[in-house]
């Protein structure tokens, strides 16, 4: 159960001093003691630790009610009411500068005391309240180092903390005007400023800046101020000091640019690498055509002029000789195209993938007609891609699913499209021998084969040239099989 609240009494009648207890008491109030001079009253606020005072304005002693009151603003936060039968106006005038919580002119009824009594301690409740969250908002302010700023509109001036004035340069309890701040603003932001605070007077809308202080030294100082324009025609904010993230910012744009400047320079030393090589590479590969046409063209006519001469092992070692210089050609071939897709310009345009597809599969099967394949190209397929590097693409999956479905009693071959997570995924699917995933990683790297060439005949570059066309469409491949399943290889075209 809550205790009644305790009211020290200070009058020097006795009479009306235990009249005035036994009406607070029936009140429901509890009054611990009565003091009659000043210096009582003081001694008894420290001993009894009242709620509230009730002080009458003329006591006994060298010190009045008005003077006790002044002390106790200055040692005890308690509410004190004034008694007084007098109401002279240099004595209200003086009892006013305390900061009183009432006055109660004697007489005074039951009615008057106790409604009195209950807004001293409403309001003492509410400045209490007040103070606290005002402790907790400088803590919050101080740990933040941030100042608070409070500005009439009218006369421009200032109503700063003192962490604001430092933030200025300002003595910690000026009172600045907006002119005095602008004064302190960097010359090349100063008009801007000014320009920006009045806009946001006039149109009581929110302001919140970041300006250069003017320093003696040659290190930047920056300033935020976050605050809000109220109907009454004043802005209230915040300041703080935010001169180390403009910093940070400033030495991370100057690494950005530094890294970028780099990342650009090395990009252009390895574009050139990348065409000195490629340059390197095609030069090589055709040179070395002539010479391999005349060795396998000089094996082929010593096999016919003169085959009785060269007896069965000569022939066999002369036909080995052709074979292996047709499979080097058709790896320089495959060179020399490669080195031509990664030079030749995209032209980007509606690629109809379903016809492109369609052709392919009818030169296949026109090259083999004794092969039962099934070959299902889905309807309306098309993407924004180059169509020479689209064409070599399929013709090189397509050829790749021809060749390993060979052994297929049936073969059958799906080109199609899915969506998946918004993105557009075309695929190319077989039924034949498939892979073993734990070799996907080789799949795209040149003359990587996962098959024997007494199995599968190949160069083993072809799929390197899908991976290409596809990275310089933005898009990425993959693939998925099972031995003996089939494989499935997917692929998109960002661009």
């Amino acid at each position: 159960m809550k205790s009644p609240a305790r009211i020290l009494v200070v009058e020097d009648e006795s009479i009306v001093a235990f009249n005035l207890q036994q009406r607070l008491e029936q009140l429901g109030y509890d009054v611990p003691a009565i003091a009659v001079s000043g210096q009582e009253s003081l001694d008894l606020v420290d001993e009894t630790r009242p709620d509230l005072v009730l002080m009458d304005i003329h006591i006994q002693g060298n010190m009045d009610g008005i003077e006790v009151a002044s002390r106790l603003r200055e040692t005890h936060a308690v509410p004190v009411i004034y008694l007084t039968a007098y109401s002279e106006d240099s004595t209200l005038e003086r009892a006013r500068k305390t900061l009183p919580y009432g006055y109660l002119l004697k007489p005074f009824s039951e009615r008057e005391l106790h409604a009195t009594i209950q807004m001293a301690f409403e309001r003492h409740r509410l400045e209490s309240d007040l103070l606290h969250h005002q402790r907790l908002l400088q803590q919050a302010l101080d740990a933040a180092d941030m100042g608070v700023v409070d500005l009439d509109a009218d006369t421009r001036r200032f109503n700063a903390s003192a962490r604001t004035n430092a933030l200025f340069g300002c003595p910690e309890d000026a009172t600045p005007t907006l002119a005095d701040l602008l004064a302190c603003v960097d010359p090349s932001e100063r008009e801007a400023l000014a320009a920006k605070f009045e806009e946001s007077l006039v149109s009581l809308r929110r302001f919140s800046e970041e300006f250069r202080l003017l320093t003696q030294n040659t290190t930047a100082r920056w300033i935020r101020i976050d605050a809000k324009v109220w109907s009454g025609r004043r802005m209230t904010g915040v300041v703080q000091d935010v001169s180390s993230r403009k910093q940070a910012e400033h030495r991370l744009r100057l690494l950005n640019d530094g890294l970028e400047n780099l990342v650009n320079e090395r990009t252009a030393e390895l574009k050139q690498s990348l065409k000195e090589l490629e340059a390197f590479s095609y030069s090589v590969a055709h040179d070395l055509r002539a010479p391999l046409r005349a060795i396998v063209g000089f094996s082929r006519e010593l096999v016919r002029e003169h085959p009785t001469d060269l007896g069965d092992d000569g022939l066999d070692l002369l036909n080995r000789i052709a074979t292996a210089g047709q499979r080097m050609s058709a790896l320089i071939d495959a060179l020399l195209h490669m080195a031509r897709l990664n030079q030749m310009p995209l032209q980007l345009r509606v690629v109809d993938i379903s016809h492109m597809a369609s052709e392919i599969a009818a030169q296949l099967m026109e090259a083999e007609p004794d092969r039962v394949v099934q070959i299902r190209v889905s309807p309306n397929l098309e993407a924004m891609a180059d169509p020479t590097l689209v064409h070599s693409l399929l013709d090189n999956l397509l050829r790749n699913a021809w060749k390993f479905s060979a052994r297929s009693p049936v073969a059958r071959i799906d080109v199609g499209v899915r969506t998946v997570h918004g993105e557009t995924v075309f695929f190319v699917r077989d039924n034949g021998c498939g892979f073993d995933m734990a070799s996907a990683d080789r799949l795209f790297g040149a003359f990587q084969r996962l098959h024997r060439d007494d199995e599968y005949a190949g160069t083993g570059i072809g799929l390197t040239i899908v991976q290409r066309i596809v990275m310089r469409h933005g898009g990425r491949v993959w693939a998925y099989s099972e031995p003996g399943q089939g494989a499935a290889f997917h692929f998109t075209l960002s661009n």
